[in-house]
Parts: structure tokens; C-alpha cells; sequence
């Protein structure tokens, strides 16, 4: 069963819906014409019901071509036909198919375009640019197959006959093998992708998406995000935002934010990125709260936890660079005017309540 799904992932590429016009190209001169067009006949059906709905339109038009090649066979006219017009033939009918496919483009991305797949709308573009390839491949084979009957009315020589099918034969080759080259490309990178989940408002996982994607689409879709408060004897270290983020790039912030990863955890994903800034797994951490951030480049799911250390030696033993730690009243003094990120200038009043509430009781304690 793996192997056949291995299969079926190599098969997904649609330029391999020209496979079966490529086996025709051979087989046209080697059988009769019903034995070789039910061959690729059944090749084109077997591709379209084994490959994902998303990448067989190439596949289907191969179907349609072949079948009305198949009843074409039952022609005398059709049968008695030199092999290379025969295959000239099949090649009109596949070139005729294409064009319609390529006209349609616009009405079926239209009934897409309110859609949230977006792999079903990639699968759709990957297969109408091979189409498109296909078509001006083909339609510029048979401008040259034109000059050779131009040139010689009373039909091709046996050297003419083997330049036409071998030039049809390496362009169908070609754009299989480009496109083939194309997607090896796509989904090195896709291994290599972040991809996010798409949460509700209850933090209800509805997919997911790629993180490049969802950047240049601002707030269309809802990520979670953790974000961690390091506190250190009442003070929050802060630092500048680096100048990549999405949200407040150069704004000062807490250093612990993070993408939760599709297929990830929270807790996990806090201490990932805890030990990602300081290199330490053991600062004590604490959830504190879950609201949801939304403005007109992102759409959040935050999940704030707070570190409380009160031991000097260890915040002293985390690699923490270019910030600083800010009093209460520092930050109080300094609030609404675009020095802190929004999310913390959100979260502030809430730490101040809970987290440092309880640093100044633990402090009167201890003096008392």
C-alpha cells in the first residue's frame, strides 16, 4: 500500500496526463489503429482515476482525445490513413481539447476564487500552465509538420516520417520532464516550509497553511502565537523586535514569540522557544492568558505565559542580548508612544494585576 500511494505522488504531476499521447506516438506504427488507441485509451483512464481530482484535467482531456479516436478506428477513411497522418490527427483533436480546457480557465478559477483551498487552487494553476505549455508545444509541431507536407504533397519519406513523430516525441518529453523538474524544486522547498495551523476562535484547528503564503495574505486566516513575559524582580526585559516581523518590526517587545507549528503543542512550542533565545529549558513558566489579536496585517491566537525568576544567578545565566530590563514605572511612563509593540501594551495592565501584583506582595512580605 505505501508503494502504490509513492506512485500515485509521482503521477501528480500533470504534465504526465501527456503520457499516454506519448505511448500513442509509438504505437501508431507498430499496431493496427483500434489495438494502439484502446491501449492508450485505458492508459488515460487508469491515470485519471488514480491521480487527485486537483491534477487530472490533462489526464481527462487524453480520455475525450482517445475516445473519439477509438470511434474514429471504426472509420475506413481513418484506418486507411498513413501512420503519420493518423497521429497528425490525434494530435488536431488533443491541440482542439486544450484550447477549450484553456478557454474555460477563467469560469473555473471563478468558481474557485471563494474557496479557502488553496492546494486545489495551486494544483489547478500548475495544471492550466502545463496546459498552456501543451497547446503551443503541439499547435508549433504541427506549423512544422505543415512545411513538410508543403514542401512534399505526395506524403513524407521514411526520414521525414521519423523527424516528425521524434520531434513530437521531445517536446512531449520535454515539457513532461520541465515540469517534473519544476515540482522537484516546489516541494524541496515545501520540506523546508513552516506551516502553520488555521485555528478558530476556540483554538479549534481547521488546516493549515504555508507560512510564506499566509504572510503576504495579512489577516485572512488565524494562527496561534505564544508569548512568554520574562520577569525578573519585578521588572519585564524587553527588547527591540527584529526588523523581519510581520507585527511592530523594531518596536520593543518581550524576546520569547513564537508560531505554534502545525502538528505542535503549546507547552512545547513555549519551551522551543525558550531554549531557541537563552539556550535554557528549565526557567519556570505559567500560563496566564488566551485572547485573540487582530489588526489589518495579522489575525492572532495568543497564548501569554510569564517567567517569574526571582534567582539573580540564573537570569544572570541567560543569553540575553540587546535589551533590558523596565520597572513598572518605566514602562508606564512610556506607554502610547510607539515604543512597545501593541500586543504588549495590550498585555501590560493584566501583568501588572497578576504577575507583578504578586512580586509586590511576595516583596512586603519579606520586608515585613
Amino acid at each position: 500500500m505505501g508503494d502504490f500511494f509513492n506512485i500515485r505522488n509521482i503521477f501528480r504531476n500533470p504534465a504526465f496526463g501527456l503520457i499516454p499521447l506519448f505511448v500513442f506516438s509509438f504505437l501508431v506504427g507498430m499496431t493496427d489503429s483500434w489495438m494502439s488507441t484502446g491501449i492508450v485509451l485505458i492508459l488515460s483512464l487508469l491515470g485519471y482515476f488514480t491521480i487527485r481530482k486537483q491534477s487530472r484535467m490533462i489526464y481527462g482531456i487524453s480520455v475525450v482525445a482517445f475516445i473519439i479516436v477509438f470511434l474514429l478506428s471504426f472509420a475506413t477513411f481513418f484506418t486507411n490513413l498513413h501512420m503519420v497522418n493518423r497521429y497528425v490527427v490525434v494530435e488536431i483533436i488533443f491541440v482542439l481539447a486544450l484550447i477549450v480546457i484553456r478557454l474555460s480557465r477563467g469560469r473555473i478559477m471563478k468558481q474557485l476564487g471563494r474557496s479557502r483551498n488553496l492546494m486545489m487552487k495551486n494544483f489547478l494553476k500548475e495544471t492550466f500552465r502545463v496546459a498552456f505549455q501543451a497547446q503551443y508545444g503541439l499547435l508549433l509541431h504541427l506549423m512544422f509538420v505543415l512545411l513538410f507536407f508543403l514542401f512534399d504533397g505526395r506524403g513524407t519519406n521514411d526520414v521525414r516520417e521519423a523527424i516528425i513523430m521524434i520531434s513530437s516525441q521531445l517536446i512531449l518529453l520535454a515539457i513532461m520532464l520541465l515540469e517534473e523538474g519544476r515540482l522537484y524544486i516546489l516541494r524541496k522547498k515545501l520540506v523546508e516550509e513552516e506551516w502553520l495551523p488555521v485555528v478558530s476562535e476556540q483554538g479549534e484547528v481547521t488546516g493549515r497553511v504555508a507560512k510564506s503564503i499566509t504572510k503576504d495574505m495579512k489577516n485572512r486566516f488565524m494562527h496561534p502565537v505564544v508569548r512568554v513575559a520574562l520577569i525578573h524582580q519585578g521588572s519585564i526585559y524587553l527588547q527591540t523586535r527584529d526588523p523581519d516581523r510581520l507585527l511592530n518590526p523594531g518596536m520593543l517587545d518581550y524576546p520569547f514569540e513564537k508560531y505554534m507549528q502545525f502538528n505542535d503543542d503549546i507547552d512545547g512550542t513555549v519551551r522551543h522557544s525558550v531554549a531557541q533565545e537563552c539556550g535554557s529549558n528549565d526557567l519556570p513558566l505559567r500560563f496566564l492568558l488566551k485572547y485573540t489579536f487582530e489588526n489589518e496585517s495579522t489575525k492572532r491566537l495568543i497564548f501569554l505565559y510569564a517567567s517569574d525568576i526571582e534567582d539573580e544567578a540564573l537570569f544572570n545565566s541567560l543569553h540575553l542580548k540587546g535589551g533590558k530590563l523596565w520597572t513598572e514605572a518605566q514602562i508606564e511612563d512610556n506607554m502610547g508612544n510607539n515604543i512597545f509593540s501593541e500586543c504588549f501594551e495590550l498585555e501590560f495592565e493584566y501583568l501588572k494585576n497578576t504577575v507583578l501584583l504578586a512580586q509586590r506582595f511576595r516583596d512586603k512580605l519579606k520586608k515585613a
